[in-house]
């Protein structure tokens, strides 16, 4: 019986403690560095698109080039109207998360690029890293930077306070366990996008 309430009285002092700092957690998004590609998630807004042509008009990317994946019709919709020249390849095969790691890990591949800058919302951003961590590509070699999409209704310090931030975590929180549960299927399953 002490041993039990031992644990529940160091759950009781430390859950205060992790739920403060949980959205710090899942917000994995980095600084940008100079990489090969640059890489706008598809699921999200225009403000990724938007972010991703800043990161390559500040030179964030060594190929000029932005992949626009997934969920990408409104991206390019968005980019020909307001955006015209941008250096871009669409590709709408992939449907949600791990298809697309899938198909950027490939495509840096068959393209001998090394690094990626991944755009992406900062709710959305631990599950994207955690994938990158887990998917194999065959080259180990790959570097991917994870970068906020800079969406203004986040706050890690107290995402709780926004109920779209706090819906977002919620639903983030389940994939990310979902993801951790199946990580077997990820590391050593067969299916993928092809090109």
């Amino acid at each position: 019986m002490k041993r039990f309430e031992f644990v529940f009285f160091i759950l009781f002092i430390l859950l205060p403690f992790l739920l403060l700092n949980y959205g710090r957690w899942i917000d994995a998004t980095e600084k940008p560095v100079k990489s090969d590609i640059i890489v706008c998630l598809g699921g999200g807004t225009y403000l990724r698109l938007i972010k991703s042509k800043e990161l390559l008009d500040e030179g964030f990317s060594n190929r000029n080039i932005v992949l626009l994946l997934g969920e990408a019709g409104y991206n390019e919709r968005y980019a020909e109207k307001n955006f015209p020249d941008l250096p871009r390849v669409v590709e709408e095969r992939p449907k949600n998360t791990i298809e697309e790691i899938r198909f950027i890990k490939q495509y840096m591949k068959k393209h001998q690029y090394k690094s990626a800058l991944i755009v992406t919302d900062p709710t959305h951003s631990r599950r994207v890293r955690l994938l990158c961590s887990l998917i194999p590509s065959g080259d180990v070699t790959q570097k991917f930077h994870i970068i906020s999409s800079g969406v203004k209704w986040w706050n890690a310090e107290c995402y709780w306070c926004n109920k779209r931030s706090r819906e977002l975590v919620e639903s983030e929180t389940i994939r990310i366990l979902y993801t951790l549960i199946f990580s077997g299927y990820l590391r050593y399953g067969t299916a993928g996008t092809q090109f």
